[in-house]
């Protein structure tokens, strides 16, 4: 799609100083030793090409523009709803993630990119793998219907492992309303863009993250509905390699384009830019 390629580096590769993610010792992919000090000013990007998942802290460093991200609906917040006890009971998990300063897996507001006024949606795959439930969901579509309203683009950023167990049914309902969501989007004439990064699965990949008029992976991004083992499992046939891969959706339609990291606000910027 060389039609939407940016213009060269009128907007700077990120919003500002990327915090702090967790880190290995070495690269996965090549083994080379890591400098965290160096990787977050690559944006988190190994010199071989391997992108490491980023947290919601670090992707609202990298996208906004600096100091105009303002967060909505924060005090929105989870409830063992179904007193769910296993592995362990959801309201200690719910408990623990807090105390580590998360309180949902997604957050949402609006921000300026590239000087161009944004709704924003980052999951956070900390808290309890990035799932959609019934609080995400609403985070989610109260934002989309704003920016129906408003007529402003809206920006996803999707990592996620599906809908969450622990709220069974009352977390599948929401593949059904931010869907409906969506769909407000697209009757309001409203551009949307999704990036999916490693991983976007399940209920999250089937419910609006490929659903945008614009889906970008990252490069190496597990993009599917289920895992590759459960799929065999009920197909008895052999999987492709990497079918689930970045490329490979790429390669089958069913992502428009994968850009590296340190290319998206550029990207992001001109997209904004031709929707206007």
């Amino acid at each position: 799609m060389a039609i939407l390629q940016p213009e060269p580096a009128s907007t700077p590769v990120t919003g500002g100083r990327l915090p702090p993610i967790s880190l290995s010792t070495n690269c996965p992919s090549c083994g080379i030793a890591l400098d965290p000090e160096e990787l977050a000013e690559e944006v988190y990007v190994c010199e071989c090409g391997h992108h490491f998942r980023m947290h919601a802290d670090a992707w609202l460093a990298l996208l906004p523009d600096p100091t105009s991200w303002q967060e909505r609906w924060a005090d929105v917040r989870p409830h063992d709803l179904l007193e769910w006890r296993l592995p362990k009971p959801y309201q200690e998990t719910i408990d623990q993630a807090r105390e580590e300063g998360l309180n949902e897996a997604v957050r949402t507001g609006t921000c300026t990119l590239g000087g161009r006024p944004i709704w924003l949606a980052v999951f956070d795959f900390r808290f309890v793998g990035g799932t959609l439930s019934i609080v995400a969901g609403e985070r989610l579509a109260r934002g989309m219907e704003q920016a129906a309203s408003s007529r402003l683009p809206y920006l996803l950023v999707a990592a996620s492992g599906g809908a969450r167990m622990q709220e069974g049914v009352l977390a599948l309902m929401q593949m059904a309303k931010v869907n409906a969501a969506v769909g407000r989007l697209h009757d309001a004439g409203v551009p949307f863009f999704s990036i999916l990064t490693d991983p976007t699965f399940g209920g999250t990949s089937a419910s609006l993250a490929l659903l945008a008029d614009v889906n970008i992976a990252e490069p190496g991004a597990a993009i599917g509905f289920t895992g590759a083992r459960v799929i065999k499992q009920a197909t008895y046939a052999d999987l492709p390699a990497g079918f689930q891969s970045a490329e490979f959706q790429l390669e089958h339609g069913q992502v428009d384009m994968v850009v590296p990291r340190n290319e998206l606000r550029p990207l992001l910027a001109h997209l904004l830019e031709l929707y206007s």
